[in-house]
Parts: structure tokens; C-alpha cells; sequence
């Protein structure tokens, strides 16, 4: 297996017949907003199985995820875990605008279809944990270390004139 390129020659066409592949490859350039897979490789046991639309793949696909919490900015890590299910048409049983994954002659390039599975399994607000309190939105302190100093202003400047009314009327 090369690039995540892998021959189904001995399997193609023969309905039933299927193959037991394990891979451990890193994958750059997975990515969401908060999250992205760690350059470390990605671990994957996968059955490539041939049915009569093409070789169907499955299996469970894992990998190390580096991410920043979405309410307090802190770096952790964590494990993405994917079960795929994924069909690759052959040339004969797909129309030309299907939006599928393809047998290339006896080939299938992997890497297409691992990428868009963990993509879609990475969390788009990751949290360092459930009770995160997040961070102080006037000076930045971290709540998960303790309570800020800031007091809340609730005053609003275009009321100004009228809160002078209210403090005359409360004092007369």
C-alpha cells in the first residue's frame, strides 16, 4: 500500500470476496475550526469487501486530536473515533454526476474518503471539560482558576437623561 493506495485486484468482480487491511499512516491537513488531527499516524482496520456496485469498505478509523477549548482557549488533546461504511463504484454502476467514491481501474485511493470521516467526526466546539466556566469577557481571566475583580457595568449612556430625571424625582 502506497499514499494509501490499495489493489483490489484479487477481489474485484467476485461478489463476497473480501480483504482485511490495517493501517497506521499520518494524515496532514485535517482540520476544523478548534481541532486538527495530530501529525501522528492515524490507526485504521478496515474490510474491503466486494459487492456487485464495487468494493464496499468498513471499519473503525482513530486517530490523536489536538484541540482548543471554545470557551476558555486552553490546548488539549483527545482521540477521534470513526466507524466508516463507504462504498467505491466501479466504473459500470454510476452515473457521471454522482457525487461517490470511485474504483480507479483496480485501485482505490483511500485517503479521500479517511479524510472526509475524520473531518467530519472532529468536534467543531471542542471543550477541555463539560463544567468549563470559559474566560472573563472584560479582562480575559481564565474562570476555571477562580472569580475575577470586574464588576459588571450596567448602565446604558443612552439613558443618561433620563436616569438625571429619576435621581431629582427620587429626591424630591
Amino acid at each position: 500500500m502506497q499514499d494509501l493506495k490499495v489493489s483490489v485486484v484479487e477481489i474485484l468482480g467476485r461478489p463476497g470476496a473480501n480483504r482485511h487491511i490495517s493501517i497506521t499512516k499520518p494524515l496532514e491537513g485535517v482540520r476544523v475550526g478548534l481541532a486538527h488531527l495530530e501529525p501522528a499516524p492515524i490507526a485504521a482496520e478496515l474490510t474491503l469487501e466486494s459487492v456487485i456496485e464495487g468494493v464496499l469498505v468498513t471499519g473503525p478509523v482513530s486517530g490523536d486530536v489536538r484541540c482548543s477549548c471554545a470557551r476558555c482557549l486552553t490546548e488539549f488533546e483527545a482521540a477521534v473515533e470513526v466507524d466508516v461504511c463507504e462504498l467505491f463504484a466501479s466504473a459500470g454502476h454510476l452515473e457521471e454526476d454522482e457525487d461517490v467514491y470511485r474504483v480507479s481501474g483496480e485501485v482505490l485511493d483511500l485517503e479521500p474518503m479517511l479524510r472526509d470521516e475524520l473531518t467530519l467526526a472532529l468536534p467543531l466546539n471542542p471543550l477541555c471539560r463539560d463544567d468549563c466556566k470559559g474566560m472573563c469577557a472584560r479582562c480575559g481571566r481564565e474562570l476555571n482558576d477562580g472569580a475575577c475583580d470586574c464588576t459588571e457595568d450596567t448602565s446604558d449612556s443612552r439613558w443618561a437623561a433620563l436616569d438625571e430625571v429619576r435621581a431629582k424625582l427620587e429626591q424630591g
